[in-house]
């Protein structure tokens, strides 16, 4: 995960919305697989995710990507869960 364009989104916050990660924004554990990030400045952290197609996801990056390639090209809903092996109501979410 490319953490160099994370940006701390509280809002209160000085540097909202700047992205900082080694400067203002660092690593301070893990939720799952993905980092959590604390901000030095107003000491928020968040998910690494956040501000992401990817945040509150609730299944695999890489199945995501496949499912989002499969309906840019055109697929069906029914067609890209049957693609990933997912309900199309899932995919519709």
């Amino acid at each position: 995960m490319e953490l160099s364009t994370c940006y701390c989104p509280h809002q209160h916050c000085s540097h909202y919305g700047l992205p900082g990660f080694g400067r203002h924004l660092v690593r301070c554990g893990w939720d799952g697989t993905v980092p959590r990030l604390l901000c030095n400045m107003c000491q928020g952290t968040f998910s690494a995710r956040h501000g992401t197609a990817y945040f509150g996801l609730h299944t695999e990056e890489r199945i995501f990507t496949i499912a989002m390639r499969a309906l840019a090209e055109g697929n069906s809903l029914r067609g890209t869960g049957r693609i990933v092996g997912v309900d199309k109501d899932t995919v519709c979410t």
